[in-house]
């Protein structure tokens, strides 16, 4: 009978414990991170304000035709894309991007993509 020595296999037993907790161990906590999308000094609210967030949902080719807000809106693009004209023109909104709209700005915003677009809109109007 061949004579096994404890130490060769104590320490493959080492290793083999040690890999996988030394891989844990060095793993990154989960962090909090922040970037600011928009960023804005603002006078023309008025007071007090009336605040409304929708969760706006286009499917390809939906439009609003032109209208306006008697407030500023916020437009956080969560995913899809929008083309909003004004007077100045046309923007283009992308998933990931944050847009100001003044209040009392005459606009008209459609998908004119084949993928249904989501938008966080954050109005301020002025309370009733």
């Amino acid at each position: 009978m061949s004579r096994i020595t404890i130490a060769p296999i104590l320490l493959l037993a080492g290793v083999l414990a040690g890999i996988p907790l030394g891989v844990a161990l060095s793993q990154a906590k989960p962090q909090l991170r922040v970037e600011t999308l928009l960023e804005r000094v603002v006078s023309g609210i008025p007071q007090p304000t009336s605040l409304r967030v929708h969760d706006d949902r286009w499917d390809p080719g939906a439009e609003t035709t032109h209208h306006q807000h008697p407030g500023p809106v916020i437009l956080a693009i969560i995913e899809g894309e929008l083309v909003e004209v004004t007077a100045a023109g046309e923007t283009i909104l992308r998933a990931g991007q944050v847009h100001w709209r003044q209040a009392n700005e005459m606009h008209n915003v459609k998908n004119l993509s084949a993928k249904p677009t989501r938008v966080l809109a954050i109005h301020f109007e002025p309370a009733q």
